[in-house]
């Protein structure tokens, strides 16, 4: 629930700016996400060099991953980006690998998580429904309610288009080869869309959520 940016407050389920912007990670989850793909970016830009590229983004990576440990604070996140960078510089490096590799494994991310959501869609048991199910202590029953069942699939839909848009406008950067704009439009499309997700998600589905048991 938290990473959907729901939190419980006076015995009421709610989202506000504190918890919407703890669902991306805080500041430094936003800034984890998004800085290593621009270092990498703006380093290409200048140098039009592969292996500088990718060093300068690991080392970013690395450093969050440092600093989570140097102030005792949760380092799985910074360890996943660590490891979903460790693999785009694989992909990069590779033989026969180029620049715009870099990307990839977003782009299989994507996929995933657009097909789960959109196939739970399709079935009419949507992903997001479970979550509302959770919220009201009715695991399975929710679905019989066709006002929430609607509202869950509408909101777990904006998800889907979320993933889809990202595939749609990505991915033709990528095999015309433009990495200034595919980086530019990663990170545009990443943290920001994510959260406006959330909010309109909340919007569709704050009246279900009466209180929290």
């Amino acid at each position: 629930m938290r990473r959907l940016g729901i939190h419980e407050k006076d015995g009421k389920a709610t989202l506000d700016r504190e918890s919407l912007l703890a669902s991306v990670g805080g500041w430094l989850g936003i800034i984890q996400s998004s800085v290593p793909a621009a270092v990498f970016v703006a380093v290409f830009a200048t140098t039009k060099n592969t292996f500088a590229s990718v060093t300068a983004s690991l080392s970013i990576s690395a450093f969050f991953v440092l600093w989570q440990i140097a102030t005792r604070k949760p380092v799985t996140q910074a360890i996943a980006g660590a490891l979903g960078i460790g693999l785009s510089a694989f992909l990069t490096l590779r033989d026969g690998g180029h620049p715009a590799d870099y990307f990839v494994q977003g782009f299989f991310t994507n996929i995933a998580y657009g097909s789960a959501l959109l196939l739970s869609v399709l079935i009419r048991w949507p992903l997001i429904g479970f979550l509302i199910g959770l919220l009201r202590s009715e695991p399975l029953t929710w679905r019989k309610n066709r006002k929430i069942l609607r509202r869950a699939d509408l909101a777990t839909s904006l998800f889907v288009i979320l993933f889809g848009a990202r595939l749609l406008v990505q991915l033709p950067l990528y095999f015309a080869n433009q990495i200034e704009a595919l980086g530019i439009a990663r990170v545009a499309m990443g943290v920001p869309l994510y959260a406006l997700c959330i909010w309109l998600s909340w919007l569709l589905l704050r009246s279900s959520i009466a209180h929290v048991k």
